[in-house]
């Protein structure tokens, strides 16, 4: 874990009143104890993600909650999906085969 102060000389162009903003506003959850704010490896990679988007691409702070809030779905969706395939694979051939060809099916009937 590191401080506010690391994080902030670790990312130069990174305001501090810009951190804050997105710690008030839930962007990034930092943990907290009586020094301040303490960053563990996935707040660091949020941080970092935000500076991406803000610095690099421009992205307004207005949108940031909402391409996050986008981002944070698409990784649970990623989850759920990688824990269906695992039971799907846990199952006998033939019911794997019977997945297979709904699948398929509905690939067929219902184009994109």
């Amino acid at each position: 874990m590191i401080r506010e102060n690391e994080l902030i000389t670790q990312y130069t162009y990174l305001e501090r009143h810009v951190l804050l903003g997105w710690i008030d506003e839930g962007v990034i959850a930092p943990h907290r104890d009586d020094q301040g704010y303490l960053f563990d490896r996935i707040d660091v990679s949020r941080v970092e993600l935000c500076c991406d988007l803000h610095y690099r691409m421009g992205l307004d702070h207005a949108s940031l909650p909402v391409i996050l809030s986008l981002i944070d779905q698409l990784h649970d969706v990623r989850h759920h999906l990688r824990k269906l395939t695992r039971a799907v694979a846990a199952q006998p051939a033939a019911v794997q085969s019977e997945i297979t060809r709904h699948l398929s099916e509905d690939a067929v009937t219902k184009p994109d």
